[in-house]
């Protein structure tokens, strides 16, 4: 958000209102067809994101190329574990979940690296902002930390189409960072130049952290009432499916490292501000926030 409050502030609620209705539309898609339904994460481990970051470092990409190349991936993963799964079961008529899993596994580590390169691929061409990732650098890349395997590039290609094929030709429209700028916007924090670079760190360490965080914020909805836990469970996976939910979450936290001059009035407002914006509640924010807090403080 480097340019003029003047030109910013008349666009803040047309970005705010598109953001919200993108989200929404997933969520919709999502609940109409079970294939395009996944928790975001639930199909890429910590040590993969922690490899994404260090290419994207490594490329000095934007931070957006990263985030956008990651949730990608996410999709990818996904996508694919599903139409293996329905072509498998249709196909076998001694059906082994178990064995299968393993196939899978097995087949799905070995293109691990080369599919997440092919993200960040399409993730450059997407950023205006980023100049287009060249083959002979994805070459250069897989060869420093895959250099038992031998790629060309002509691999490198149809690994590319192969990945943008499955995704079903869509791009993320939007990464939990551009949910941040937006919400910096709209409460106004975003005239203060720190505000972005704590988000962002905040962000990275959410993103590595995944597991964790959500595991600790589940323990704000333990019951002894199984239906009751059925409930929170289903709210847990609303609210992961949730960008917008993270991001309002961050730009929370990020208020308590910068000690800004507000009183208990003024916090009440913002928590309720980007409650309503992310379309959750104070109470759900506010634990997201402490959450990432204490992994803040003990990392």
């Amino acid at each position: 958000m480097d340019l003029d409050a003047a030109y910013i502030e008349p666009l803040i609620d047309d970005w705010v209102e598109q953001l919200q209705q993108t989200v929404k539309n997933e969520r919709q898609e999502q609940i109409v067809n079970a294939a395009n339904f996944a928790i975001p994460f639930i199909a890429i481990p910590a040590s993969t994101v922690n490899a994404a970051f260090k290419i994207a470092e490594y490329l000095e990409l934007e931070s957006n190329v990263k985030y956008m190349a990651v949730q990608l991936y996410d999709t990818y993963i996904w996508k694919q574990f599903w139409e293996l799964y329905k072509t498998e079961i249709s196909n076998e008529n001694n059906f082994s979940e178990m064995s299968w899993l393993c196939k899978v596994s097995t087949k799905s580590s070995k293109q691990t690296k080369l599919s997440l390169m092919s993200c960040f691929q399409l993730a450059c061409k997407m950023d205006s902002h980023s100049g287009v990732l060249r083959i002979s650098q994805i070459l250069n890349i897989l060869h420093l930390i895959d250099k038992e395997a031998v790629y060309t590039p002509s691999m490198i290609s149809s690994s590319e189409i192969r990945v943008f094929k499955t995704v079903g030709f869509k791009m993320p429209l939007y990464t939990p960072l551009h949910c941040i700028e937006i919400l910096l916007a709209a409460t106004g924090l975003g005239e203060n130049l720190n505000m972005i670079n704590i988000s962002t760190d905040l962000l990275d360490l959410a993103y590595l952290q995944h597991d964790r965080l959500y595991m600790q914020f589940y323990l704000h909805y333990t019951d002894k009432d199984n239906l009751h836990m059925e409930h929170r469970a289903k709210q847990m996976i609303s609210l992961k499916s949730n960008l917008l939910f993270l991001s309002a979450a961050i730009v929370y936290c990020t208020t308590f490292f910068l000690c800004l001059d507000t009183n208990v009035s003024e916090e009440q407002l913002l928590i309720t501000k980007l409650a309503e914006l992310s379309s959750t509640t104070n109470k759900d924010i506010s634990n997201m926030a402490n959450t990432l807090l204490l992994i803040a403080t003990q990392e």
